[in-house]
């Protein structure tokens, strides 16, 4: 069985996301039920989610993280498994300045 490339930097990811995810849980009960989360849609109710919706960008990051690193187990090529497990950490990182700028906004 392929062994995980990079394993220091999968679990850093993943801490992140799910420090992200932790993070609003435990403050989901000082927020606002609902919370601007998608900034894309037109000014309106729509940008609106529930709190607990929050959590949305740390679970994408975790998926982004599952998908790349199964992908890279079976890569050969270093420079390709490097860059799926950095964009794993980027993706968390993101992920988490997204979720607590929308908490520092809303707080």
């Amino acid at each position: 069985m392929p062994q995980i490339p990079y394993k220091n930097y999968v679990v850093a990811a993943t801490g992140v996301s799910l420090t992200t995810i932790l993070i609003v849980i435990l403050v989901s009960g000082l927020l606002p039920p609902q919370v601007p989360l998608f900034y894309g849609l037109p000014e309106s109710e729509e940008q609106l989610a529930p709190t607990l919706g929050l959590i949305i960008p740390g679970v994408i990051a975790l998926a982004i993280c599952g998908i790349n690193v199964l992908t890279a187990m079976f890569l050969e090529d270093e420079f390709l498994k490097k860059t799926l497990v950095a964009s794993s950490f980027v993706a968390a990182f993101f992920a988490t300045v997204t979720t607590l700028k929308i908490i520092w906004l809303i707080h």
